[in-house]
């Protein structure tokens, strides 16, 4: 019985210690959304990629709205993607996206989608607001106003009271 359970105990700690070497990927995902048509922001996450971060991009689809690139960390290079959903809310155009770079940590994904909220705004302006309904006018309500003073009636013309003096 001894045996047996030493037994297991070696081959639970092989496994444990072997499921330690082998590395984890990363399969963090960051997206947030833009008050902006999908041209413009599709036109800035390409040059952001391209041009400011410098970044070889591998392949690329305007009407698809995807954009593969490889993201270079020193030596190593990462698969990255950029996808991009566009939609309507509130009367106003607005696009998701979606980044994601195999075996970096999350914070690069949230990096690169804060970068490209500054470029858009850098290039284009604050994002449009949301079309707000105006609420219906209101017409004055005259039961919450206090009642006009009726306005004092001339002197009857009968002479009873002396005329004003001024």
């Amino acid at each position: 019985m001894r045996l047996r359970s030493l037994i297991s105990s070696a081959v639970l700690g092989t496994l444990l210690s072997a499921s330690a070497l082998v590395p984890l990927r990363a399969e963090a995902r960051k997206q947030t959304e833009y008050r902006y048509p999908l041209a413009r922001v599709w036109n800035s996450a390409l040059r952001m990629v391209r041009v400011d971060m410098r970044l070889p991009i591998t392949d690329r689809d305007q009407e698809a709205g995807y954009m593969l690139f490889e993201y270079i960390d020193g030596a190593r290079r990462h698969p990255g993607s950029i996808e991009l959903v566009e939609s309507e809310r509130d009367s106003r155009p607005i696009v998701r996206a979606v980044i994601s770079v195999e075996g970096m940590p999350s914070y690069v994904e949230q990096m690169m989608l804060d970068k490209l909220a500054k470029k858009l705004e850098n290039e284009y302006g604050a994002p449009m607001e949301p079309v707000r309904e105006k609420p219906p006018e209101k017409k004055p309500d005259d039961s919450k106003k206090p009642p006009k003073e009726p306005a004092e009636a001339p002197p009857a013309p009968n002479g009873d009271e002396a005329p004003a003096e001024f």
